[in-house]
């Protein structure tokens, strides 16, 4: 079963990489280039993973994850942040908005997808050998 996961990332490049990594290992991927328009497809579609930047043009990481959070009604799915923002601290500033995990950029496409499957039940999970 394939899981639909949003992508909430404003670098054109890294969003397409991403999308590129989650559809290829059979996955639905929603994309959004900035915060304010991945709040709203969160809330439109309510995906099963959610994988968002921290630094955004219109609406932060950090915003999307405290709107997500507190926003009446919202089914709690996992919240990833996915940043070059890897100094001393910025994981624990992450976690206490409300996001539920941090990786670092770069990623690393040959392990991407398996982090990120980590998040989902394991009902979502690519079979082996998918790339």
């Amino acid at each position: 079963m394939k899981a639909t996961i949003l992508v909430i990332e404003d670098d054109d490049a890294s969003r397409q990489l991403v999308t590129y990594l989650l559809e290829a290992a059979g996955h639905r991927v929603l994309a959004a280039e900035n915060g304010a328009l991945g709040l709203g497809l969160a809330l439109a579609e309510g995906p099963d993973l959610i994988l968002c930047d921290l630094q955004m043009p219109v609406m932060n990481g950090y915003e999307v994850a405290q709107s997500l959070r507190s926003h009446h009604g919202w089914r709690v799915v996992p919240l990833v942040a996915v940043t070059a923002f890897s100094m001393p601290g910025d994981r624990e500033k992450a976690l206490e908005v409300g996001f539920d995990e941090h990786l670092s950029k770069p990623i690393t496409p040959e392990t991407f997808v398996s982090q990120v499957e980590a998040f989902l039940g394991s009902s979502f999970h690519a079979p082996p050998g998918a790339a």
